[in-house]
């Protein structure tokens, strides 16, 4: 969640017409231009990024044509307790192979890999982005300003992720906004909190999403661990209500009860779903990842411009992007080299 510095491309938007949905039916990816946020809470510029697609040419060099973020500003502040620990069987089970979309619900392909399928709900708004971890690899990337601590030489070479990139989506809220600790790569950078929702990726490119304390334990084989806030939905159920305050998820834009927010979460066979809303509550974002059956899940960033969610594809030697949700205001080039902030990059086995 940014306190300050959102960045915003100045390039005149365009911007492509937006496919309206009932609320329980789920629809293929939109590709579209920028989407003209509604001004909320404090000011912040009002540009949006021109396009909904990216080309990289040279995988670790982004194409001429590619938008450049420009700052402007947003203050936010979140703080939680945290969520009392219960002895229960762990919610994350082990994968299993020849992984499928959520059942019932037409998934649409991505350009990219079989492995990556995006829906849309709730009238446009939110859209998921559902991963099969069995052919694809997590690759965390910690931001040059957030979330802070030690850097690898492969964190700053793009082409570390950006060969076989087949997504991207943003990482969580600043430390000092008290979400929760982060280890990176042996270093305790903030101390890890029992209850708090975390995601842990492992030197074999897994993922998991769960409780610390209770579902996840340190491994000598992980890389990261990233928390953010408590679960947002915990056993298959929302820990949202749509009576929470505003600022019980995190304080959006100056304290408004709808944002920009992203998410993610784990289903019981192991695949691993990303979700970002445009404009909504916390609630809503729980009840979507319940329809697409996660069992446990974490909020990640927040606010009009942090949260992303790109799918990649890659022909003739030249990478594309393009955006889950043309709310999105970030271009597609935003994680062709190393961000602000931390990410995750997602690649193709």
């Amino acid at each position: 969640m940014g306190r300050s510095g959102d960045f915003l491309s100045l390039r005149s938007a365009s911007v492509e017409n937006m496919v309206s949905m009932q609320p329980l039916r789920l629809v293929p990816l939109v590709t579209a231009a920028a989407l003209l946020l509604s001004a909320c809470g404090t000011a912040v510029a009002s540009s949006l990024a021109g396009g909904s697609t990216a080309t990289l040419t040279a995988p670790t060099t982004p194409s001429a044509s590619a938008s450049s973020p420009v700052a402007a500003a947003s203050t936010s502040t979140s703080t939680s307790t945290a969520l009392a620990s219960a002895v229960a069987k762990p919610a994350v089970v082990p994968v299993v192979s020849s992984l499928r979309p959520p059942a019932g619900k037409m998934w649409a392909s991505t350009p990219g890999s079989a492995a990556v399928r995006t829906a849309t709900i709730d009238g446009g708004s939110v859209t998921l982005l559902w991963m099969d971890p069995t052919r694809l690899r997590f690759h965390f990337v910690p931001g040059y300003s957030i979330p802070g601590g030690p850097v690898t030489k492969a964190d700053v070479t793009p082409s570390t992720w950006t060969r076989r990139m087949v997504a991207a989506f943003n990482g969580g809220f600043k430390l000092s906004d008290g979400a929760g600790g982060y280890w990176y790569r042996g270093h305790t950078v903030a101390p890890l909190q029992s209850g708090r929702a975390a995601f842990a990726i492992s030197s074999d490119g897994s993922i998991r999403v769960g409780v610390w304390g209770r579902d996840l334990k340190m491994s000598k084989s992980f890389v990261v661990v990233r928390q953010n806030l408590r679960p947002l939905v915990d056993r298959g159920r929302s820990m949202a209500s749509t009576s929470d305050s505003a600022s019980r998820w995190g304080a959006a834009d100056g304290g408004v009860s709808t944002a920009n927010r992203t998410a993610l979460g784990v289903r019981a066979d192991g695949s691993i779903v990303f979700e970002y809303g445009h404009d909504v509550t916390a609630s809503t974002m729980a009840q979507g990842l319940l329809r697409a059956g996660v069992r446990e899940a974490l909020v990640l960033d927040m606010n009009r411009t942090w949260p992303t969610g790109f799918v990649y594809s890659h022909r003739g030697g030249k990478m594309s992007g393009s955006r889950i949700n043309p709310a999105v205001m970030r271009p597609p080039s935003t994680y062709y080299a190393r961000f602000t902030k931390d990410f995750v990059a997602v690649l193709a086995r």
